[in-house]
């Protein structure tokens, strides 16, 4: 006996190959050029650091961004969320921003020493309370993003069935909400001192909160629009 699956939303429709870089790239490489701007040019890091340092800021940026706009198809720009191709893409552009937070953790991981961050030890060697809250909310948030992205895996819609499939997928409104914290409790200490930004250029941290800020308001606006 022949059983029918049911594929994912969105997975009907596969984006070009093209289409697919042009997405990624058109978010990554500007996040790349103002780190390496700020950072590089404007705050005078050394440019042996650009390959790790600075790459790891990018990709946390662009990390970000990706989720949120994955969120936002639909919703503020891209055309009806229902469709299957806006439905493709935003599956797409979760999977890229995922790929990208995973990119950062790792970096993340080999750089971590009091070396590369200073401001998150204490002058033992031990992590201070900026340093522990910084790297709760991380640890959370990415653990919350497994959710939409293992539920992106093939029949998982069949698996799960369709409401505990949309709690998975919804686990990302988690994960920006705790990336929120994890940039605030990063950098929001030097957020207002706008005399000490390179260059007069916001930090990355504050720009990745107001991404995934935009992310969860996107989902505040629909909820709001659909109560009236």
């Amino acid at each position: 006996m022949k059983v029918n699956h049911r594929s994912n939303p969105g997975s009907s429709v596969r984006l070009p190959a093209a289409e697919r870089a042009r997405w990624v790239l058109s978010v990554w490489l500007p996040c790349l050029a103002y780190a390496i701007v700020r950072y590089n040019v404007y705050k005078g890091v050394e440019w042996t650091h650009l390959p790790l340092y600075i790459v790891n800021k990018s990709a946390a940026f662009a990390g970000v961004i990706l989720v949120a706009l994955a969120y936002l198809i639909g919703k503020w720009f891209g055309g009806p969320a229902g469709t299957e191709p806006v439905r493709a893409r935003a599956k797409f552009l979760g999977l890229a921003g995922f790929a990208m937070v995973t990119v950062h953790v790792l970096m993340a991981m080999v750089l971590l020493s009091p070396a590369s961050y200073e401001k998150f030890y204490e002058a033992s060697g031990k992590l201070n309370l900026t340093g522990e809250l910084t790297f709760l909310f991380g640890v959370l948030a990415y653990c919350c993003l497994l959710f939409p992205a293992i539920s992106t895996l093939p029949y998982m819609y069949d698996a799960l069935g369709m409401e505990r499939w949309l709690k998975a997928q919804h686990m990302g409104y988690a994960a920006l909400a705790l990336a929120c914290g994890h940039t605030l409790a990063m950098g929001s200490a030097g957020w207002a001192d706008i005399a000490s930004w390179p260059g007069s250029m916001p930090p990355i941290t504050l720009l990745g909160f107001l991404a995934a800020l935009a992310g969860l308001g996107g989902k505040l606006w629909v909820t709001r629009r659909h109560r009236r």
